[in-house]
């Protein structure tokens, strides 16, 4: 309970969801529990014994029960996105999970690694939207960190449009496109995706994070600061915001603040 408190004081939330999955070749054991955060107490729990192939529905399951226990109204649109699965090819939901995973490293090596995930995710499902998104941001990474080459942003360019032409209405193809419109100076067309993508997705890091990375470029540093802080309480186990935030709060004069998130950027990573 004390644990519970202290993590839901500093991602100021309310309530707070853990879980637990298990794999053993084709059975998934999932454990859920959501916890009120100030108390402590189990609102809800649940156990679920399934085929892999089963997952989509369980996330649903799982995610209907959460808004019930709450007792929370969705609009239209949140409840058919609760009802929208990426993609029906499990194996390429798979390489997807695991494209993130290594693109999260932010180092050269695992961004190529997750670039050849992504792409066999989309052998596999051509229409799977969110993979050509994370296609999309390893190229824009590499344009951003790597190599400021033509091939690189183009690369980037091609794969996020194809992802919001897929699905428009996916947060994470929106702010993918976002920064790839960044990249290529396209800033009102940047901003238009960044705002669709955190409308769409407000629980999104990439929406703040890639927004927070285009306000610096263009040298709004308080924007910056502002999008960074968002991306940080999004993701809190991220070490990229904190450490660029710094960069932020060195140029505006708040050493205090800069060198906070440094250490809370290395302690992350």
């Amino acid at each position: 309970a004390a644990d519970s408190r202290e993590i839901g004081r500093r991602l100021r939330v309310g309530t707070l969801l853990e879980g637990s999955v298990r794999r053993a070749e084709n059975r998934l054991r999932i454990a859920v529990q959501l916890i009120d955060a100030e108390s402590g107490y189990q609102l809800w729990a649940g156990r679920y014994d399934r085929e892999m192939s089963d997952v989509f529905s369980i996330q649903e399951e799982i995610a209907k029960n959460i808004v019930d226990t709450l007792a929370v109204t969705l609009t239209a649109e949140e409840t058919g996105a609760l009802r929208k699965t990426p993609t029906r090819d499990v194996q390429a939901y798979d390489y997807y999970l695991r494209g993130r995973k290594f693109y999260y490293r932010y180092n050269r090596r695992d961004v190529e690694f997750a670039i050849q995930l992504f792409t066999r995710a989309i052998e596999l499902d051509p229409a799977f939207a969110l993979a050509h998104a994370g296609l999309a941001d390893c190229w824009s990474y590499i344009y951003f960190n790597a190599e400021r080459s033509e091939h690189a942003r183009q690369e980037a360019d091609t794969a996020s449009l194809r992802a919001v032409e897929l699905d428009p209405g996916s947060a994470g193809a929106q702010a993918s496109r976002g920064l790839s419109l960044s990249l290529s100076r396209r800033n009102a067309d940047a901003e238009k995706a960044f705002e669709t993508a955190t409308r769409l997705d407000p629980g999104l890091f990439e929406a703040y994070y890639f927004h927070a990375r285009h306000a610096f470029a263009g040298g709004e540093l308080e924007k910056a600061v502002g999008l960074y802080e968002e991306a940080m309480r999004v993701q809190p186990e991220n070490f990229q915001a904190p450490l660029l935030v710094a960069q932020s709060y060195d140029v505006l004069g708040r050493p205090e603040e800069a060198r906070a998130c440094r250490e809370r950027g290395i302690r992350n990573a």
